[in-house]
């Protein structure tokens, strides 16, 4: 999916044309401030028929699970053919209200939010904020079988490099894109973090990443 000219003088130095992945997973990353939100925000301007989860989001404190389920699949036109309740344990949740829930937990039902939806374009801000290892894993399988195009920020390296099909990396006024084994090198990465980044390889051939 080309992207024409979106312009966000205030992070880029220019116009931004580049091409979205379809139906592939595009971890974004860069330094705090970067302006890694501020892209996914305007692709969501840009790009009516996507799903947008936010870092921040409004708490419907007085209501429920399943009614703001219910405002969600509202957009979604036909039933979901992946039992996305089931993939992040929100059936137990569905009585409480928002208030009463964990910042996990809010977590996993604002992501089922989004993903109800069932838009073919998923922006998703910081979605592992909250998650623990079980829910973070899940997510990643959850997204693929929707067959959608998806565009995540994340801090956590090694989860870039395991779970994405594509990197876009944030740094110094541009977009950079490419793919992990291109983008996710250690020389490379330390200019953009501003700090000494490391992969390492162990015994069973598994690479990860430390400081």
């Amino acid at each position: 999916m080309q992207i024409n000219a979106l312009a966000m003088p205030r992070v880029f130095n220019q116009p931004l044309t580049f091409n979205l992945p379809e139906k592939k997973l595009t971890v974004v990353i860069g330094q705090n401030g970067a302006g890694k939100s501020t892209l996914l925000n305007a692709l969501a301007r840009r790009l009516p028929e996507a799903a947008y989860l936010p870092q921040k989001n409004q708490i419907y404190d007085d209501m429920r699970v399943v009614e703001l389920l219910a405002l969600g699949q509202q957009r979604a036109k036909n039933a979901p053919t992946v039992d996305i309740l089931a993939a992040l344990a929100i059936e137990p949740l569905l009585s409480q209200r928002m208030a009463t829930l964990s910042g996990g937990q809010q977590q996993r039902v604002w992501l089922a939010f989004v993903l109800c939806q069932q838009t073919p374009v998923v922006l998703l801000d910081e979605p592992l904020t909250g998650l623990d290892l079980r829910y973070q894993s899940r997510l990643a399988g959850l997204l693929r079988s929707l067959n959608v195009s998806v565009v995540m920020v994340v801090h956590d390296l090694n989860y870039a490099q395991r779970e994405a099909d594509w990197v876009w990396v944030v740094h110094d006024q541009q977009l950079m894109a490419g793919t992990p084994g291109d983008m996710l090198q250690e020389n490379f990465l330390s200019e953009v973090f501003n700090t000494p980044i490391k992969q390492h390889i162990t015994t069973e051939g598994i690479r990860y990443f430390d400081v």
